[in-house]
């Protein structure tokens, strides 16, 4: 009986910090067991080899920041039948996208300058879906290798992969740790962001800045209230969340949940008209 010809996969980068390829790279063993299932035709941090035939899965890091970039992603996408994002910066714009609030004269000034740049940049830097369908998605800064594993292991086995429905907070409570809004009067996103990570940065004392993005139902107006009550302000926390993936996804919700409450937040919510 004839062999069923193994899947077709490439791995590239775009503008990030290749941290996601890396972790890919530390599955070392798992990676070993893979190969056997897939032909892996591009991966830039592993292999100079180059392919440009037809992919079945495209795995893409980074951001849409340059017009290089772009072009890179619309030729990937014409010869790819499924495309997977990795990393915050792929799925939900990442660090790149915290220039997007200032003009790209002034950036480039205050860094290079006013020195001419070799790469023609875009205006805003852009997460993948902006320009091109996105078939899987596994965020975070970097990237979970046993999610990215499992995600894969599904799309080669043709079924749907895990879908975190629940919150980092959730699993800060699996963890037993100490709520860092409540006892240290943090910035945590935790209450809002997708888990997966297994509150990784919370076990560690360290505030979530949301990387994963928004969990299914983040309920913004409890969240806004428990900021609220333990004195933290709307700004401070659009701050810490833009650092990662707010321009994606906070300010049509948080923002929102606020103006809709100004004085006490999450008991005289103003109704919102399109609900």
């Amino acid at each position: 009986m004839k062999t069923a010809p193994k899947p077709r996969v490439g791995i590239f980068g775009l503008t990030s910090c290749a941290g996601d390829q890396l972790m890919i790279l530390n599955c070392e063993d798992e990676l070993v067991a893979l190969a056997g299932r897939i032909e892996l035709l591009s991966f830039g941090m592993a292999s100079s080899a180059s392919f440009q035939g037809k992919l079945d899965l495209a795995i893409v890091e980074g951001s849409v920041c340059t017009q290089r970039d772009l072009d890179t992603l619309l030729e990937i996408r014409s010869r790819s039948n499924a495309l997977m994002t990795i990393g915050t910066c792929a799925v939900w714009g990442g660090i790149p996208a915290m220039r997007n609030e200032l003009p790209l004269e002034v950036l480039q000034e205050v860094v290079y300058g006013g020195k001419p740049l070799e790469e023609v940049s875009l205006e805003k830097a852009h997460p993948v879906s902006d320009f091109v369908p996105v078939d899987f998605a596994v965020p975070g800064c970097p990237i979970e290798k046993e999610e990215f594993l499992r995600t894969l292991v599904a799309i080669l086995q043709r079924t749907s992969p895990e879908r975190h429905d629940y919150s980092v907070c959730s699993e800060c409570r699996i963890n037993e740790n100490l709520c860092l809004v409540r006892h240290q009067g943090l910035v945590c996103c935790g209450p809002i962001t997708a888990g997966g990570c297994k509150a990784r940065c919370p076990s560690l004392g360290i505030p979530c800045y949301g990387c994963r993005g928004p969990v299914d139902d983040p309920h913004y107006d409890a969240t806004a209230e428990l900021f609220d009550e333990h004195g933290l302000s709307k700004a401070d926390v659009i701050n810490q969340i833009q650092r990662y993936s707010a321009p994606a996804w906070v300010n049509q919700h948080l923002r929102a949940e606020w103006a809709r409450d100004p004085e006490r937040k999450g008991r005289q919510r103003v109704p919102d008209p399109s609900s």
